[in-house]
């Protein structure tokens, strides 16, 4: 089994985490999806990563998609509860992980492809305010819940939650998200301390 990747991007990062936390063997194959010879388009017609090349050739793309399949592959080592309420409460926060690194991700590609004047304000000013109502969200829910992790245990929320975080870290220091959400900032740290979050920080 393949991934195909890079070693920033936090959608990928979600998935090597959750890789590793399950102990799946797989190839890790780096691809940059802005360089002029990118081959990403034979794997994934939407030219993104990550995507997964399973050992019979099929290809499974989207990091949300991928994460679900990866559940059914490895149950033993369960990322998602099986009680349903509960199971809908992680993918839910899940998905609010994801938007975060979306917002993120929406406001550098605004500042890369776009110069002086012709970058739109009103358009970061919205990604920015997502990133802060997702975070104030995540602290809250931090805060009225007992243990160390989202929910009862170590979760899927908290691994793409956790790949937002550190993006935000990584790609936009500036917005100071530690200073801000005191209690995101414990919490990141305790995510930190797990071999596959340390693993598999960007380069």
């Amino acid at each position: 089994m393949k991934l195909v990747g890079s070693l920033t991007s936090p959608f990928v990062r979600k998935i090597r985490v959750q890789l590793q936390e399950k102990e799946i063997p797989y190839e890790f194959v780096l691809e940059n999806v802005w360089d002029e010879n990118t081959r990403i388009s034979d794997h994934n017609p939407l030219g993104k990563v990550p995507c997964l090349i399973l050992d019979g050739g099929q290809t499974v793309f989207d990091s949300l998609v991928i994460s679900g399949m990866l559940e059914y592959m490895m149950p033993t080592v369960p990322l998602l509860p099986t009680n349903p309420n509960n199971r809908a409460l992680v993918r839910t926060m899940e998905s609010l992980g994801q938007g975060l690194s979306q917002a993120a991700v929406d406001i550098i590609l605004e500042k890369k492809f776009h110069e002086g004047d012709k970058v739109s304000q009103p358009w970061i000013d919205r990604q920015t305010q997502k990133i802060h109502n997702g975070l104030a969200w995540v602290s809250h829910r931090i805060k009225t819940t007992p243990g160390f992790y989202l929910t009862e245990q170590f979760s899927l929320a908290d691994i793409t939650v956790g790949c937002a975080l550190f993006y935000l870290d990584f790609r936009m220091p500036d917005l100071k998200w530690r200073e801000l959400y005191p209690e995101l900032n414990e919490y990141s740290e305790r995510l930190a301390c797990r071999p596959s979050f340390e693993d598999t920080k960007p380069e």
